[in-house]
């Protein structure tokens, strides 16, 4: 009999000490209310890129390149589109890429520059310029970064009016 008590005890301390009180982990309104602002800005935000990218087929864009998105939802300006992207090409590679791609695309290419961290290129047509920046990536394993800027061209400037 003292062994059926002593395994009833037992068994007891295990199950009591199974249900011990734990912390849990409640999210106030304002957080839920929150995230819900942010998971809808950045699902207009990627809608609204989509709609500007399937707009832009004479951009050339790499393969297997990520979209960056912004941090916040600022508001593009009317007349200039801006993409960002991560790239697992090398940096020579992206440069040739778009110095080949951008001019089969008929861009025409008008001036680079080049620096230990990044090089910008400068494209135009016939009614837009574009802006391509490629930023050297810290170390030979990390993607690099690729800004894409498109500005209509012809486009006259509030103070002018």
């Amino acid at each position: 009999m003292e062994k059926a008590h002593f395994f009833c005890v037992l068994i007891v301390c295990f199950v009591f000490s199974s249900c011990t009180k734990r912390p849990v982990a409640i999210q106030s309104s304002n957080d839920v209310e929150k995230e819900l602002v942010e998971q809808h800005c950045t699902d207009a935000l990627m809608d609204s890129i989509s709609q500007q990218e399937a707009m832009l087929v004479d951009i050339p864009i790499p393969l297997y390149d990520c979209r960056i998105l912004p941090t916040m939802c600022d508001e593009i300006d009317r007349d200039t589109l801006v993409f960002g992207y991560k790239s697992p090409l090398s940096y020579n590679q992206a440069v040739e890429f778009f110095m080949s791609q951008m001019e089969r695309y008929g861009w025409r290419h008008l001036v680079s520059f080049d620096s230990c961290v990044e090089t910008i290129m400068q494209f135009n047509s016939p009614d837009r310029y574009c802006t391509v920046v490629i930023k050297k990536s810290a170390s030979e394993s990390e993607c690099l970064s690729i800004f894409i800027y498109i500005k209509r061209a012809g486009i006259e400037s509030p103070l002018s009016q």
